[in-house]
């Protein structure tokens, strides 16, 4: 089920001790943290675990809003269709998206 939150806070590194407590995954954590601390307007990945495939978005969008999208197929079978096209908003499989106003970084 499609859920979006939206969140304020006050820094890059708040955003990460978010994530850290939060969404506790490793692999996440690497794809934030490029966002937040190199270059970068946009990381993904397609990530397959044992039981499910999840494709991870984050992205700065608009002058202070940065943005994760965390999509989760636990039947594998759209591990093909998301190498070739990744997923958007209008899959049906998206589990989180999380929007951050943050006021400095």
């Amino acid at each position: 089920m499609h859920k979006r939150i939206f969140k304020r806070l006050k820094n890059y590194k708040a955003v990460e001790e978010y994530f850290q407590s939060e969404i506790k995954d490793v692999q996440t954590l690497e794809i934030v943290k490029d966002v937040l601390y190199e270059d970068n307007d946009e990381n993904q990945a397609l990530i397959e675990e044992k039981d499910k495939v999840k494709f991870i978005k984050f992205y700065r969008s608009g002058s202070c809003e940065l943005c994760y999208e965390e999509y989760i197929d636990e039947t594998k079978t759209k591990l093909e269709e998301w190498k070739e096209n990744p997923p958007d908003f209008r899959d049906q499989t998206l589990q989180l998206e999380i929007i951050i106003e943050v006021k400095e970084k």
